[in-house]
């Protein structure tokens, strides 16, 4: 959706444009970065919760949307979202009849998979989990919830994936990859099918992100800038409750200069994909870690944990005595 940016996500934006840079992974102040965490969501007891993800930036964005539930870090839905400059995308989290979560929006940015009604939050990837013990303890856990109302509660990552090239020539399109998603002055992107047909298969043929998968380490490349420029998301929510004559917002959690890739299309994976995630090589795996005293340092946690590094430096950011 297209619209006038909030004034704390200007404010945001112009106080990090007149920052200095870090050289590590860290949690922005101001608001903005590359990758944002919202820490809670709720559709149980009446609650709805609101989110928005904002593009305070001139560039056009690619991004990893991902909910996942609360009691086990399960995803139960992901998309990929394009932002074009100024972008802002809203979504709303209530109840089904059921009781679990579902997503539904009326914005107009694009979305891969397009996003045309209610999407019921999805339990596959734990409804075996019942009455499975883990083999390290001794705990019954045949009390495990693999109901779909697990799927009521959680908490959103977001993370940027890559910046399209505004300049890319159409190819095989009328127009490319940044123009489809631009809006107009009604609000309307130009062409979102454009961008679903591009991870797609259309009569055998392959759209050109899916095509460029099989020779760019699972990533969709065409399109995009050569080196990344990542940063200046913001992201806000109100949890409300209407009967109740309750509500309270939060703005999101942003990490800045945690990527460390060289390419615009770093981590410009499909939807669908645990790609990316945390322990991505694109991540930082040194963070600017702050003291109770105040104090900051840079730890590297590459030595220590070779294999999840970057996740840890993203864990030790949040970390306190």
């Amino acid at each position: 959706m297209k619209k006038k940016l909030m004034p704390l996500a200007v404010s945001a934006a112009a106080a990090v444009a007149m920052s200095s840079a870090h050289a590590a992974l860290h949690i922005n102040e101001k608001g903005t970065g590359e990758v944002l965490v919202f820490p809670f969501y709720s559709a149980e007891n009446g609650n709805n919760t609101l989110v928005n993800i904002v593009n305070t930036t001139d560039d056009h964005k690619a991004v990893k949307v991902r909910i996942l539930e609360a009691q086990n870090s399960k995803e139960v839905l992901d998309f990929n979202l394009y932002l074009s400059p100024a972008d802002h995308f809203s979504f709303a989290i209530s109840a089904t009849e059921d009781g679990g979560g579902q997503l539904t929006t009326g914005d107009k940015s694009c979305t891969v998979p397009a996003i045309t009604g209610p999407v019921p939050f999805r339990e596959f990837l734990y409804e075996g989990d019942a009455g499975e013990d883990d083999p390290d303890t001794d705990a019954d856990e045949s009390f495990d919830n693999t109901s779909v109302t697990r799927t009521a509660t959680g908490y959103i990552e977001v993370i940027e994936m890559g910046q399209l090239d505004e300049d890319a020539a159409a190819a095989d399109d009328a127009i490319n990859m940044a123009a489809a998603m631009t809006h107009d002055a009604n609000g309307v992107p130009a062409n979102c099918a454009q961008l679903v047909s591009a991870w797609s298969i259309t009569d055998d043929v392959e759209g050109a992100w899916l095509a460029d998968t099989a020779t760019n380490a699972d990533r969709g490349v065409t399109d995009f800038e050569s080196a990344w420029n990542g940063g200046g998301l913001y992201g806000y929510a109100t949890l409300i409750n209407v009967p109740q004559g309750a509500a309270a917002g939060y703005d999101a959690i942003a990490w800045d200069d945690a990527v460390i890739a060289a390419e615009g299309f770093a981590m410009h994976y499909a939807p669908g994909r645990v790609n990316p995630n945390f322990a991505d090589v694109a991540f930082d795996t040194t963070a600017t870690v702050y003291e109770s005293d105040g104090s900051s340092s840079e730890r590297d946690y590459a030595a220590t944990w070779a294999t999840i590094a970057p996740l840890q430096a993203f864990n030790a950011t949040m970390m306190a005595t």
